[in-house]
């Protein structure tokens, strides 16, 4: 029986896609240099890697430190003026709050996903958050899913993960936990065979079905 449940946050339950791919676009631009929806959704969203990555990948001649940087100060001016939670991302926190135990796995780094998590009103709804730092390793490994088990004392056969990425599917089968995935337009391609159900947005997600997990 499910009792714990770990949400994702970019992409599933803020509509934060969009402004970091915006924002490293005009950033990369300031840069003189082209980064492409497509480029971003491959590296960033389904392999999970960063400006690092992209950088070596690409023989740039830039200063990740110096890109990423920029890209943090376009990235909160947008979080304050155009940031929105994504469909339904209320209603479903309000609903299985009740019945189970919830927390927050996240990819970013604490000062954004805190920021992002106060904009929207969002803290409140989750018991713990584990951020980037929290472990060594980011989605598609496990360890971020380990670590709530491990601090939380969170039994995998009695969690489940929503996630909206393959990633963050990928990751939740290795440590052991279900998983229910939501892809986006962003996600849409992505391989989601590893997830235990799939739906089409956040408002599928209801007691019920998590029962039959």
């Amino acid at each position: 029986m499910i009792k714990n449940i770990i949400f994702d946050l970019d992409g599933l339950l803020a509509d934060t896609e969009r402004l970091h791919i915006k924002a490293y676009r005009q950033t990369m631009k300031e840069f003189s240099c082209e980064l492409s929806t497509e480029s971003y959704q491959s590296h960033w969203i389904r392999k999970g890697l960063g400006i690092e990555e992209y950088i070596e990948k690409h023989k740039l001649n830039l200063n990740p430190k110096e890109v990423h940087s920029r890209k943090l100060i376009i990235y909160w001016n947008l979080l304050d003026t155009e940031l929105k939670p994504m469909p339904f991302a209320y209603d479903v926190l309000k609903n299985l709050r009740d019945n189970y135990r919830l927390f927050l796995a996240s990819n970013s780094i604490s000062k954004n996903v805190n920021k992002v998590i106060k904009n929207l009103d969002m803290k409140h709804f989750f018991e713990n958050i584990a951020f980037k730092e929290s472990v060594k390793r980011s989605k598609p490994f496990p360890d971020i899913f380990l670590y709530l088990s491990n601090e939380y004392n969170l039994i995998p056969d009695e969690t489940v993960v929503l996630e909206d990425a393959q990633k963050g599917i990928d990751a939740a089968y290795a440590a052991g936990m279900k998983s229910i995935a939501v892809p986006t337009q962003y996600t849409s391609d992505n391989d989601f065979s590893k997830a235990d159900i799939v739906v089409e947005s956040l408002g599928d997600i209801t007691i019920e079905l998590i029962k039959q997990l």
